[in-house]
């Protein structure tokens, strides 16, 4: 193969298909990137077997062929190129590239060697604003768990359609994130469905589809086990986690007895002040409502004692909780919001955290279990 074609274009392309690729694979061809050159455009592509990041871009071919090139070196090189025109020749065995002075030749591995691509056997689809698929996933993701021996299923983010209405769901079994929005495009089929999918390659699908004006998405194969999310000139092919997702609303109280208004500054930046006396594993904090007022308290015996009162509307009897601070603030920091309302229903209850006003088309929640004092 043969090709020429901006350093901006490829170097973006490679960039982002080097983040898919798992370094300590073991598998010597997953640590490349396939490069394939047909009519006027050049595909680069990498996988995991469990994410494929596809990105397309536009060269002038001279003749048409693929390549395999070492992802991280790849990218590493190109990152370090001014801007110009590059020029790609590739062998089984040998990629050569030229730009201005520069010269390299990189070891190839043979491109039929190269996991094919999924299913494109299309099924359920629907689609939504990008930007607001971007600030979705921001916004509920980091709430999933990132420790393997909890399981799959808890490390994946809950995708339920149903009509035109998306809900998404992340938990840990300590908080709980919950966003919902309406679809551009809803499905057409009255069914709702669900899909749970791991939550590192719904942070891939933000980093680089997010930046379009539309997400398309869709189930793939027979069973339906693949979810594609395409967007302008970039799709990523993601396998679904096999299993069942905990019954989210069973966790969060049907009603509450008691809440208060408070600003949402104001209480993160109290929590991560009492939070540094706290510090212990984990962080605990008390929380007294009374006569109006939020008080936050910490105490340690090596850091000392800590006390924050803020002013807020509060509704309903008084109360002293106690949360992890680290994951309060985490939560509060994922509500762009001024203002945001916490309800309670006692103090060994779960309480509910939500902006006091919502934005135009999202509704967003969050659970977070208290600690025994």
């Amino acid at each position: 193969m043969k090709f020429t074609c901006s350093t901006k274009d490829i170097a973006a392309a490679v960039s982002a298909a080097s983040k898919i690729v798992n370094a300590h694979s073991t598998v010597p061809i997953l640590s490349n990137v396939l490069l394939t050159a047909t009519d006027d455009s050049i595909r680069v592509r990498a996988t995991d077997l469990e994410v494929t990041l596809e990105h397309i871009f536009t060269g002038e071919i001279v003749e048409p062929g693929s390549v395999t090139i070492p992802a991280r070196l790849f990218s590493g090189y190109l990152a370090n190129l001014p801007a110009g025109i590059l020029e790609l020749t590739g062998t089984p065995t040998r990629a050569s590239v030229k730009c201005q002075r520069s010269n390299y030749d990189f070891h190839a591995l043979p491109p039929d060697e190269y996991p094919p691509l999924p299913s494109t056997q299309k099924g359920t689809s629907f689609s939504l604003d990008a930007k607001r698929f971007r600030e979705g996933i921001n916004a509920t993701i980091f709430a999933a768990s990132s420790e393997e021996a909890r399981g799959a299923v808890l490390m994946g983010t809950l995708i339920e359609i149903a009509g035109n209405q998306m809900t998404m769901v992340a938990t840990d079994g300590y908080r709980l994130s919950k966003w919902q929005t309406t679809l551009a495009k809803g499905l057409d089929d009255a069914t709702p469905v669900k899909y749970i999918v791991p939550s590192r390659a719904l942070a891939e699908a933000a980093r680089n589809l997010g930046g379009a004006e539309t997400v398309e998405i869709a189930a793939l194969g027979p069973a339906g086990n693949q979810l594609a999310f395409a967007a302008q000139n970039t799709s990523i092919v993601v396998r679904l986690v096999d299993g069942q997702y905990p019954n989210y609303s069973q966790v969060i109280p049907a009603q509450f007895d008691r809440s208060v208004s408070v600003s949402t500054p104001s209480l993160i930046a109290g929590l991560r002040r009492a939070e540094l006396v706290a510090g212990d594993r984990v962080s605990m904090v008390k929380v007294n409502v009374a006569n109006q007022q939020l008080i936050i308290t910490a105490n340690s015996d090596t850091t000392g004692n800590a006390y924050e009162e803020l002013e807020v509307e509060q509704t309903g009897e008084d109360l002293t909780i106690a949360f992890n601070a680290r994951y309060l603030v985490e939560i509060l920091t994922h509500v762009d919001a001024p203002q945001i309302k916490i309800e309670f229903l006692g103090p060994l209850s779960p309480a509910a955290i939500r902006p006091s006003d919502e934005a135009e088309g999202v509704r967003q929640m969050y659970v977070l279990m208290p600690l025994r004092q």
